[in-house]
Protein backbone atom coordinates (compact mmCIF):
# COMPACT_ATOMS: atom_id res chain seq x y z
CA UNK A 1 0.00 0.00 0.00
CA UNK A 2 2.89 2.30 0.77
CA UNK A 3 4.52 1.56 -2.99
CA UNK A 4 0.96 2.66 -4.24
CA UNK A 5 0.65 6.17 -1.92
CA UNK A 6 3.84 6.94 -3.45
CA UNK A 7 2.86 6.40 -6.86
CA UNK A 8 0.17 8.37 -6.59
CA UNK A 9 1.77 11.29 -4.84
CA UNK A 10 4.76 11.31 -7.71
CA UNK A 11 1.66 11.10 -10.26
CA UNK A 12 0.36 14.19 -8.74
CA UNK A 13 3.75 16.22 -8.55
CA UNK A 14 4.09 15.62 -11.87
CA UNK A 15 1.02 16.74 -13.01
CA UNK A 16 1.25 20.26 -10.47
CA UNK A 17 4.40 20.39 -12.39
CA UNK A 18 2.32 20.35 -15.94
CA UNK A 19 0.11 22.86 -14.79
CA UNK A 20 2.69 25.04 -13.48
CA UNK A 21 4.53 25.06 -16.37
CA UNK A 22 1.50 25.22 -18.75
CA UNK A 23 0.09 28.24 -16.40
CA UNK A 24 3.67 30.07 -17.07
CA UNK A 25 3.51 29.31 -20.96
CA UNK A 26 -0.30 30.45 -20.98
CA UNK A 27 1.29 34.07 -19.03
CA UNK A 28 4.15 34.56 -21.74
CA UNK A 29 1.55 34.21 -24.56
CA UNK A 30 -0.91 36.45 -22.90
CA UNK A 31 1.71 39.13 -22.09
CA UNK A 32 2.91 38.68 -25.80
CA UNK A 33 -0.43 39.21 -27.12
CA UNK A 34 -1.29 42.60 -24.99
CA UNK A 35 2.51 43.78 -26.12
CA UNK A 36 1.43 43.32 -29.26
CA UNK A 37 -1.96 44.88 -29.20
CA UNK A 38 -0.78 47.91 -27.52
CA UNK A 39 1.33 48.08 -30.44
CA UNK A 40 -0.79 48.06 -32.82
CA UNK A 41 -3.07 50.41 -30.57
CA UNK A 42 -0.43 52.74 -30.26
CA UNK A 43 -0.17 52.85 -33.66
CA UNK A 44 -3.79 53.53 -35.01
CA UNK A 45 -3.76 56.61 -32.47
CA UNK A 46 -0.63 57.39 -34.25
CA UNK A 47 -2.44 57.62 -37.25
CA UNK A 48 -5.20 59.20 -36.27
CA UNK A 49 -2.92 61.76 -34.58
CA UNK A 50 -1.26 62.33 -37.53
CA UNK A 51 -4.92 62.79 -39.38
CA UNK A 52 -6.14 65.17 -37.00
CA UNK A 53 -3.15 67.36 -37.19
CA UNK A 54 -3.02 67.57 -41.04
CA UNK A 55 -7.09 68.16 -40.90
CA UNK A 56 -6.31 71.43 -38.95
CA UNK A 57 -3.27 72.77 -40.43
CA UNK A 58 -5.10 72.72 -43.65
CA UNK A 59 -8.11 74.60 -42.10
CA UNK A 60 -5.44 76.79 -39.99
CA UNK A 61 -3.91 77.92 -43.92
CA UNK A 62 -7.85 78.14 -45.05
CA UNK A 63 -9.21 80.90 -42.66
CA UNK A 64 -5.05 82.43 -42.85
CA UNK A 65 -5.78 82.43 -46.71
CA UNK A 66 -9.52 83.84 -45.82
CA UNK A 67 -8.47 86.71 -43.84
CA UNK A 68 -5.41 87.50 -45.83
CA UNK A 69 -8.19 88.16 -48.68
CA UNK A 70 -10.50 90.17 -46.41
CA UNK A 71 -7.96 92.27 -45.16
CA UNK A 72 -7.04 92.98 -48.99
CA UNK A 73 -10.52 93.06 -50.39
CA UNK A 74 -12.19 95.58 -47.06
CA UNK A 75 -8.94 97.07 -45.29
CA UNK A 76 -10.77 99.61 -43.13
CA UNK A 77 -13.51 97.04 -42.55
CA UNK A 78 -11.34 94.71 -41.53
CA UNK A 79 -9.47 97.55 -38.76
CA UNK A 80 -12.78 98.44 -37.59
CA UNK A 81 -13.81 94.64 -36.72
CA UNK A 82 -10.67 94.02 -35.17
CA UNK A 83 -10.91 97.27 -33.72
CA UNK A 84 -14.38 96.63 -31.60
CA UNK A 85 -13.66 93.19 -30.95
CA UNK A 86 -10.62 94.48 -29.28
CA UNK A 87 -13.11 96.89 -27.10
CA UNK A 88 -15.26 93.97 -26.87
CA UNK A 89 -12.24 91.98 -25.08
CA UNK A 90 -10.99 94.74 -23.18
CA UNK A 91 -14.58 95.29 -21.60
CA UNK A 92 -14.79 91.76 -20.44
CA UNK A 93 -11.30 91.48 -19.08
CA UNK A 94 -11.76 94.68 -16.96
CA UNK A 95 -15.07 92.99 -15.05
Amino acid sequence: MDEAVKQEVDALRGDLKQIKDDLVSLTKLVGKKTKAEATESLKEIKEASGQVEARLRKAADEAKTSLEQQVRERPLGTLLLAFAVGLLFGKAASH
